[in-house]
């Protein structure tokens, strides 16, 4: 089955490079088809880990915005409407994947690379159904967040560092990773059939939207993708005045190692957008997996005449995530620089990670540091090499 994908992936990926780079007597200016929309982002990053003995520093790509490259394709005839979206990851070494006894190859296709695989039909005031790999109802349900800083600090606690182990006050390495103990209760990604409602406007009270889905398990290598395959998502949005407002919650059932179990998720975020500060909070639970807090404030500003500025501050909080009576915290420090003639945002992330178990047993305090940056592919919007021009915004 992991070959099938890859197979389609690399057809689908030479059709788009066929569409990219065809016809060269059109002028440079002209969209490849008005129904046909490439898209795609490049973040090579640096992380460094402290793990209370050691430092571990390689070249990564983040794992909250993972390099990508993907195709979007419309009937373009009004509704009902008709959609086809495939993205497949670059194959770069993933952030969250490596560990201090582990780490993969910078380039290797070989891993979980079809991030979306799916067909949409839009049927006017009866809302949207898809169907194939992609998000569930609930993906996005925690990351309401109008900082801007996602790039460097958000509530995915477990993307900067996720695969490390914590090493006891001894001094040895545990068992016990970042991703084992820093939760969000989000939605994933996997083979699914989703509802989407039209956006209900509330006129005063801003616009709602509900998503809804069933999925199947999906395994890559020896991790479950996705754990929670039926799941409802509500997602908010206003503009009151001088503040924004962005706000969302899912309900789902997680399938773990205790049975089908129910979790709660959701975020909400506010921007004031004469002085730029904005405040994120996010929580989450699940039965018998414990429950955390996040919050973040943090501002944006236009300091600089290359584009905007945005930095953040932000705490996470656990309570019983590996165990009862467990506690766990995070703290991160956030910079995201956007350089807006070159479609490059540069970013530098800080952040410690605590953990306290029960017992006799101690850990010590990781600390990380993430510095990249993400490069949109404008250019693959037009027929032209994707390197010409790049600099020229």
């Amino acid at each position: 089955m992991r070959t099938g994908w890859i197979r389609v992936g690399a057809l689908t990926a030479g059709m788009a490079a066929t569409a990219l780079w065809a016809d060269p007597d059109r002028d440079a200016g002209d969209t490849v088809s008005p129904n046909i929309r490439l898209y795609g982002h490049f973040t090579p990053s640096i992380l460094s880990i402290d793990d209370g003995v050691d430092t571990y520093t390689n070249l990564v790509d983040s794992a909250h915005s993972g390099g990508r490259i993907g195709l979007w394709w419309d009937n373009a005839f009004g509704e009902p409407r008709l959609q086809f979206n495939a993205e497949f990851s670059l194959g770069l070494r993933s952030s969250s994947a490596i560990s201090q006894g582990a780490v993969p190859p910078l380039i290797d296709f070989g891993t979980y690379s079809v991030r979306k695989f799916e067909l949409v039909y839009t049927a006017g005031n009866w809302g949207r159904v898809s169907v194939g790999q992609g998000s569930m109802g609930s993906d996005g349900v925690t990351e309401s967040d109008l900082s801007g800083t996602g790039l460097a600090t958000h509530v995915g606690i477990t993307d900067t560092a996720g695969g490390y182990l914590f090493r006891t006050a001894a001094g040895t390495i545990s068992t016990l990773r970042i991703k084992d103990v820093f939760p969000t209760f989000d939605g994933g990604r996997t083979r699914r059939l989703r509802y989407d409602s039209p956006d209900l406007n509330l006129s005063y009270f801003g616009q709602l939207r509900f998503a809804a889905s069933v999925g199947v398990e999906d395994i890559g290598r020896i991790e479950t993708l996705n754990d929670a395959l039926s799941d409802v998502g509500v997602f908010y949005s206003n503009r009151l005045g001088t503040f924004d407002i962005a706000g969302s919650a899912g309900l789902s059932l997680a399938e773990t190692a205790t049975g089908r179990e129910p979790q709660i998720a959701g975020s909400f975020s506010v921007l004031h957008a004469p002085t730029g500060l904005n405040v994120t909070a996010a929580s989450g639970s699940r039965n018998n997996g414990g429950s955390y807090g996040y919050t973040k404030i943090g501002i944006r500003r236009d300091w600089f005449d290359v584009g905007e500025t945005r930095l953040s501050l932000d705490l996470y909080e656990g309570i019983d995530t590996f165990g009862a009576g467990t506690r766990t915290r995070s703290v991160g420090l956030g910079l995201v620089q956007d350089l807006e003639a070159q479609n490059v945002e540069v970013f530098l992330g800080l952040r410690e990670f605590s953990a306290d178990g029960t017992g006799a047993v101690r850990y010590r305090d990781m600390r990380s540091v993430m510095f990249g940056l993400r490069w949109k592919f404008r250019k693959l919007q037009n027929r032209r090499s994707v390197f010409e021009g790049m600099w020229q915004g």
